[in-house]
């Protein structure tokens, strides 16, 4: 297995190397490039054959609404008079005019005002928002006007100029003068914005932008149009512009020739295409003033990422310095007590350089992100192909206990594939998908209140020791990226949700101990759900005290999710008690067969009419509300579906089970190193326009660090815990001390004995206090915190 799991981990690392050299030689140094504005302008894609989702080459866009507009066109830093936008030009640029008019003004009439100008003001001020002037030639006064940056008391400077011309050039021929008088009308162009960029010219506008001369659908064009609009006129016409390198959005002609089915006449387009063009300008001209620089980063189109922060260079040198040290292992003579071994060296190193490659990941423009978007076809197909290596990988176990550790292992590996491709794919948007997925979280759940109250239970072990090596398991990963990524704790919520409910089944089966063997244990559990029922209710969580220590909490995000899976956890402590305390009377009572005959029929039954419930349901945000009174059916159905035989409790899937031995790693790091942009988009690292070879190289690097990630976070775990390490990879400490396989270390067997770790550094026999290193640990990260704020 170790064998494997190198070999995994060092393909996925020389994979990650060839991509980072490919996008090394990639990469520019002009601020322009680099942060995706050109390509912005000149290159895209529609995300699939229905809707008008566009994906500009290698970056994430911004959706821009009302407040976004304002904020962006009346910006302290804008250098121009006027807080508007101008638009110059024939009827194609009015069409985008109105885009960007009716996310100031919905109501504005788009069949109005035909061949004149048309103002719009911002709502209830005498402000203009933007200005129409109808010019199909750019021979007009305003237009002149402009170019010469000659404003006055009458035409104020606006904050953004769009031109726009060439059908009319073309249509009426005779009377322009056609495309020669066109290409003079766009050199004149070219020449007043090289006389404008001079030092003392007057400024035309903080952004000046034209409109590509629109591609047309000769089988829908009048017979007018169709004998003078040509399509090779056009397309010259285009490229014309783009070698007099004028700033147009070529990326808007991509638009309009990929959805032939979005125009009625053949030369404008609908009002969602255009929308969807205009929302491509006001990310290149407003991401500046719109977008905060701090996490979340979900904007990555014409986006300046900040330097790394202070805590960042720390964490760096930090894993310099591990790297250093290991170095100096093999040469000193004597190692100093205060230096861990080289095995715990060898993890930090691994830990570290991990953290910061998702740093580089998706907190740099080295790699290109993608939006996410959900097409069912290619949800189902990944599902299918996941499913298919679970089944191929199905073999013998050597145990045939209910819900034994293979078993939950391979229950938590497939549910973590299936998140991952439900995060990948945006199927929250989904009802139908969204509702299962909360379900898988609440199996989740399941499994901690059933193990720990297994364990609680069979050992009588309420002691410090464990109860910190398991928050330590699940938190430190999640801790070290908050501060790596800026991001919030809260923001990887399975690890406080997960640690919330260890410390609440471990206080629960605390209380009165020897009432856990005895029927006061039901009411122990009655009393502890009542409890948390009022403080998440009532809102009496200590919010106030968090932030009074520093400490930014989402009250509204965590009472929602604690809330949502409040029942699951105390379903799993009342099964688990059952198995303990009636498990071997149950097997031979005389209805036992009889009743377990007839618990397959009916959990297949109970499965069916959940489905029935979730899929009626008017919206994701109405099955919520039904969720913690729901979510045990379809829970407990699977669990007897899955046991139902021998042959089902001692066979499982091999490739699921190593899935569900790092799912804690997948979870937590899929937000920087499968997933980018903050969970926004996908991170790219072979090329953005091959989608499938990207998720396949994405995610086989991804499942190769998350292996290293979890051994790196055992060994740390136990280094923390002030025992000594060892180069086998480390395992999840298993949620239940129930007979598990021989061969299988138990997790508080691999913390040998060594000097405690604050106690080499003091040499002070008081920090072998576990409970005073809690202390210790809790001021530290509250000082951390309200410095890295």
């Amino acid at each position: 297995m170790l064998k494997e799991r190198v070999t995994v981990t060092t393909a996925a690392v020389a994979v990650l190397a060839v991509a980072t050299l490919y996008a090394l030689a990639r990469f520019s140094g002009s601020s322009r490039v680099h942060n995706h504005c050109q390509v912005l302008q000149r290159s895209g894609w529609w995300v699939d054959n229905s809707s008008l989702v566009w994906q500009p080459q290698g970056c994430t866009q911004r959706q821009y609404a009302y407040d976004d507009v304002v904020r962006c066109m009346k910006s302290p830093r804008t250098t121009s008079v006027g807080q508007y936008a101008l638009f110059i030009g024939d009827s194609t640029v009015r069409d985008k005019f109105f885009a960007w008019a009716r996310l100031v003004d919905v109501d504005v009439d788009g069949d109005a005002k035909v061949h004149s100008d048309i103002t719009v003001r911002w709502p209830g001020e005498a402000g203009i928002a933007a200005l129409f002037v109808w010019d199909p030639y750019l021979k007009g006064e305003v237009a002149q006007q402009v170019l010469h940056g000659a404003y006055n008391e009458t035409l104020e400077q606006p904050r953004l100029v769009l031109l726009g011309a060439g059908a009319w050039h073309l249509r009426y021929a005779n009377e322009s003068g056609g495309i020669v008088n066109w290409r003079r009308t766009m050199d004149g162009v070219v020449q007043r914005l090289a006389e404008s960029r001079r030092d003392g010219a007057a400024p035309i506008a903080d952004h000046v932008y034209l409109s590509p001369v629109a591609p047309v659908v000769p089988d829908k064009l009048s017979p007018e149009r169709l004998a003078t609009l040509d399509p090779a006129a056009i397309t010259w016409m285009n490229a014309y512009m783009q070698a007099a390198e004028l700033p147009v959005f070529s990326s808007w002609t991509d638009m309009a020739r990929a959805r032939p089915l979005e125009t009625t006449d053949g030369l404008h387009y609908s009002a969602g295409l255009e929308r969807a063009a205009v929302n491509l300008l006001l990310n290149r001209v407003c991401n500046r003033d719109t977008i905060d620089p701090h996490p979340p980063m979900r904007t990555t189109c014409c986006f300046e990422y900040p330097a790394p922060g202070s805590f960042v260079r720390w964490y760096a040198a930090a894993t310099l310095t591990a790297l250093a040290l290991l170095v100096a292992h093999s040469r000193w003579a004597t190692i100093p007590r205060i230096v861990p071994s080289a095995a715990t060296l060898r993890q930090l190193l691994v830990f570290g350089g991990i953290l910061l490659i998702m740093f580089v990941c998706d907190r740099t423009p080295l790699f290109e992100k993608l939006h996410k978007h959900y097409i069912a076809w290619v949800f189902t197909a990944i599902l299918a192909l996941a499913t298919v290596g679970g089944a191929a990988t199905w073999s013998a176990d050597k145990s045939e206990a209910f819900l034994g550790r293979a078993q939950t292992d391979e229950w938590k590996g497939w549910m973590q594939i299936v998140i991952l491709a439900y995060h990948a794919m945006n199927a929250s948007g989904v009802s139908g998908i969204y509702n299962p997925v909360r379900v898988l979280v609440a199996m989740y759940l399941f499994m901690t209140g059933y193990g720990h109250c297994c364990f609680f239970y069979a050992k009588r072990d309420y002691g410090l020791q464990r109860l910190t090596a398991v928050l330590l398991r699940t938190n430190v990963l999640a801790i070290a990226l908050a501060y790596v990524m800026g991001t919030s704790y809260m923001d990887y919520y399975f690890a406080p949700l997960s640690s919330a409910w260890v410390l609440i089944v471990w206080a629960t089966m605390r209380v009165a101990p020897a009432a856990n063997y005895t029927h006061l244990a039901w009411a122990k559990l009655a009393a502890s759900a009542v409890i948390m029922c009022l403080i998440n209710g009532l809102h009496l969580w200590p919010f106030t005290l968090l932030e009074r220590l520093g400490v930014m909490w989402s009250a509204r995000e965590w009472e929602f999710r604690f809330g949502t899976d409040i029942y699951i956890v105390y379903v799993g402590m009342a099964v688990a008690l059952v198995r303990l305390q009636y498990g071997s009377q149950l097997l031979v009572h005389p209805r036992w067969p009889q009743l377990v005959r007839w618990s397959v029929p009916a959990s297949i039954l109970g499965l069916v009419l959940y489905f029935y419930f979730e899929l009626t349901r008017a919206s994701k945000f109405e099955y919520n509300k039904w969720h913690p009174y729901v979510s045990p059916l379809p829970v407990l159905c699977f669990i007897v579906l899955r046991n139902a035989n021998a042959y089902l409790r001692s066979h499982s899937s091999a490739m699921f089970r190593a899935a569900g031995l790092i799912s804690l790693e997948l979870f937590i790091a899929q937000f920087h190193l499968f997933l980018a942009a903050d969970t926004k988009a996908i991170l790219v690292l072979v090329d953005s326009r091959l989608w499938f070879v990207n998720f396949g190289v994405t995610a086989f690097v991804f499942v190769g660090l998350c292996q290293a990630l979890g051994s790196a976070s055992g060994t740390i775990t136990a280094w923390l815990m002030a025992k000594v390490s060892v180069d086998a990879p480390a395992v999840d400490i298993p949620m239940s001390e129930l007979p598990v396989a021989a061969d299988r270390p138990r997790a508080l067997d691999r913390l040998a004995s060594d000097p405690p770790l604050l106690a080499r550094m003091a040499s002070l026999p008081i920090f072998d206090s576990l409970a005073l290193r809690w202390v210790i640990g809790l001021f530290a990260l509250v000082l951390l915190n309200n410095y890295y704020d």
